[in-house]
């Protein structure tokens, strides 16, 4: 009898799936919110912003009446309004600023990594901006509240900019060179902490998916802290990374601040031009998307894989 119990018990060891098959599944059941959500919110409206694209619409007592006119929405994005081009190449020059939210994000993560009193709340005020300031909620704190100070009072507040504390550094007796120096790192420190809200909470994941026993290895080897650092930590990382990078370009393209996200919406209900709005939505989708296969085929290959 205890042999046959035995047997029965390692075939349903034998029966579970695999660690690696588990975890494909774990990463499906985190996708599924997403991919519901896309299909009972997102897939009609973006099918019918493929078909209006391709329409003009008309505003009508009666309603909007569409008509097919092919591709000339799209043609005159191209070829005809040369604002769009330009709007387009300003918004690849800001692609500039991913590698200093990269670096910066990592630099926090790794200081938020290490044991301290207030880690926590540290952690939490990294992901702060995240929270209270996203998409258009950010575009109306930062233009119409904060950065104009608080209206009503006798001084004006400013928690956005730097121009608060001109009047500061004014008193101290520094010259105007050494102010504009100031507050241009003021503003680019600010910016890096409200862009670099995500970036930092997924660093800190990797780096706490790497295992400690690594380092200890390594430290008996006689490896020292930037050794460490760009031969273990750097090289495990280097999945984490790319996801920010996706991330950041993405974050970045949809911003409610991007100029062409704001013209798409301009054509759209201030011009009442559905159908060019649409088209110029589709040519940004397109342009975006080819942007990340780019990024991700060029950085793919310095991907370091654990095996499991």
């Amino acid at each position: 009898m205890m042999n046959k119990n035995n047997n029965n018990k390692k075939q349903k060891v034998k029966k579970k799936l695999p660690y690696s098959t588990r975890k494909k599944i774990y990463g499906f059941m985190f996708i599924l919110p997403w991919f519901l959500g896309f299909l009972l919110f997102f897939a009609v409206p973006f099918g019918e912003s493929i078909q209006y694209s391709f329409e003009k619409l008309e505003s009508t007592p009666k309603g909007f009446a569409s008509s097919f006119i092919g591709l000339k929405n799209y043609n005159y994005a191209l070829f005809k309004d040369t604002d769009f081009i330009i709007q387009c190449v300003n918004s690849l020059k800001d692609l500039i600023r991913i590698p200093l939210i990269i670096v910066y994000s990592l630099c926090f993560a790794l200081l938020l990594k290490g044991k301290f009193a207030g880690r926590g709340l540290m952690r939490a005020i990294a992901f702060l901006p995240v929270i209270i300031g996203s998409g258009v909620l950010m575009q109306i704190l930062r233009e119409d509240v904060f950065s104009q100070g608080i209206k009503g009072s006798s001084n004006s507040i400013y928690l956005f900019t730097s121009g608060g504390l001109n009047s500061l550094f004014l008193s101290m007796g520094l010259n105007q060179g050494i102010l504009n120096f100031i507050n241009q790192i003021i503003n680019v420190i600010f910016d890096l902490t409200w862009l670099s809200g995500v970036q930092i909470l997924l660093f800190l994941s990797g780096l706490h998916n790497i295992p400690d026993y690594v380092y200890e290895a390594s430290s008996l080897e006689g490896a020292r802290v930037f050794e460490q650092f760009f031969k273990i930590t750097l090289p495990m990382l280097t999945p984490m990374i790319l996801l920010n990078i996706i991330f950041s370009i993405i974050d970045m393209f949809s911003d409610y601040g991007n100029r062409i996200i704001q013209m798409i919406y301009s054509m759209a209900f201030e011009q009442v031009r559905l159908g060019y709005s649409s088209a110029l939505a589709m040519l940004y989708f397109i342009m975006v998307s080819v942007v990340l296969i780019i990024v991700f085929l060029l950085l793919n290959r310095y991907i370091v894989k654990q095996d499991n």
